[in-house]
């Protein structure tokens, strides 16, 4: 299924670097991008769904800045033996509605500009925590056990980043890079 994340995110980024050159030169804020690149992520999911007899992705939704569990409760993870409150650049997740809620969350990106430190070591950690196992009667149960992590980085001509997965006990990463023009 990770095959299926990474290919359709590399899309929706191709459809994203195809329409959106005007909001790149004008260096416009991240959330625009990342509301911009979540319509594209969606219309693939959907395209997906609509080619194949699966349908993977009835029951789940692209959202933005989202920050809020199943119950209404703020979004928090724990890293650093601390609660932070969290709010998702881009989650494709169920709302509720798959049980079981072991997979609420299917994917997280956190965005950010090429050049932007701004939250960097946070976000990783946020990603790296919320791709974990829940454990049981953890404060951050809610938010773990997410099937793909994506920490995004937007230039002019190209993105970059790292991707986050659990496996074999333990969260594995790999980098990548591409050039768009």
């Amino acid at each position: 299924m990770r095959e299926v994340f990474i290919r359709l995110l590399e899309n929706a980024l191709e459809d994203f670097y195809a329409q959106e050159q005007r909001n790149l030169q004008l260096n416009v804020h991240e959330i625009c991008h990342g509301h911009r690149l979540a319509i594209y992520f969606e219309n693939r999911i959907r395209e997906y769904d609509d080619t194949h007899r699966e349908r993977l992705f009835d029951n789940y939704f692209v959202d933005i800045e989202f920050n809020r569990t199943e119950g209404g409760a703020v979004k928090r993870v724990c890293y650093d033996d601390e609660l932070h409150d969290t709010r998702c650049d881009m989650l494709l997740h169920s709302k509720g509605n798959v049980l079981p809620p072991e997979r609420e969350n299917l994917l997280i990106v956190e965005l950010k500009k090429e050049h932007s430190t701004e939250r960097e070591d946070q976000d990783i950690k946020e990603i790296s925590r919320m791709v974990r196992p829940a454990e049981e009667g953890a404060p951050d149960a809610a938010i773990c056990n997410t099937l793909f992590g994506v920490y995004l980085k937007i230039g002019q001509t190209c993105y970059f980043g790292t991707k986050y997965w659990y496996e074999d006990n333990r969260v594995k990463q790999e980098l990548f890079h591409k050039k768009m023009m």
